[in-house]
């Protein structure tokens, strides 16, 4: 993928997205998967992945990716936020279910997968771990900052991934071939980005990636290892083979 850096960004009156360069960064893997989607266009604007990111934080105010500033400057942060952004942009592709009650069960849902505490959170937490802990050196040390790293919150995440896990496979269990039935939704997309790369990782073929980060998702604990089971495995293959591009480029 072709980036611009931050400065040039600030420029440009487009819809900017700001991602990890050279890693699946699975936040913004997952937005670029609901934008490709929707046939939605932007430019994307370098995160120097460990770095200060400086530059970014004067634009927007942190260092993280991904931020999406759109054609009218605004700032989008939080992954709600970008979803919201995409749904208002193409409101005729639906990602997100337009009945409040099932409106309220998706966001909850994705949240148990990319929100604090979620799937994504607490793999971060795990690999933390593999890699021998924030003292490993300084890019473990700025994760788990971030992350709240300890061994009692590395251990809470791994109960939690489990119930998060066995909770949408039984929904799936109840609801197919999408976690809505026939309606595909974001919570599809981030749940097989999620889930395809940092449990189990799919194949180097389909998501290229850094052999360090490959391999602190790579042995996930056995629990988390039974509770990833074949239902979604089936959904992330799903998704992959009919609405995800791959190789995933970035």
């Amino acid at each position: 993928m072709e980036y611009i850096s931050v400065t040039q960004a600030r420029t440009r009156k487009a819809l900017r997205l700001v991602l990890c360069a050279g890693t699946p960064g699975v936040w913004g893997e997952a937005i670029k998967a609901v934008l490709a989607y929707k046939h939605i266009d932007y430019l994307p604007v370098l995160q120097e992945v460990g770095g200060d990111n400086d530059d970014l934080r004067e634009w927007t105010g942190q260092t993280s990716a991904p931020v999406i500033v759109d054609a009218e400057d605004r700032l989008h942060i939080s992954w709600e936020s970008m979803l919201l952004l995409a749904e208002d942009l193409v409101p005729d592709e639906p990602l997100i279910p337009r009945d409040p009650v099932e409106r309220v069960l998706h966001f909850g849902l994705l949240r148990e997968i990319a929100g604090e505490r979620g799937v994504g959170w607490n793999r971060r937490l795990q690999s933390i771990a593999l890699s021998g802990g924030p003292g490993a050196n300084p890019v473990l040390q700025r994760l788990g900052d971030k992350y709240g790293y300890s061994e009692a919150a590395v251990l809470a995440s791994e109960a939690r991934t489990v119930e998060i896990l066995e909770l949408l496979s039984a929904r799936l269990h109840d609801h197919s071939p999408y976690f809505f039935g026939e309606q595909l939704t974001a919570l599809d997309f981030y749940a097989a980005i999620f889930l395809g790369v940092m449990i189990d990782p799919l194949p180097h073929e389909l998501i290229p990636m850094p052999k360090g980060m490959r391999l602190g998702f790579s042995h996930p604990p056995a629990a988390i290892a039974r509770a990833y089971d074949e239902r979604l495995r089936g959904h992330r293959d799903l998704m992959f083979e009919r609405h995800i591009a791959t190789p995933l480029d970035f």
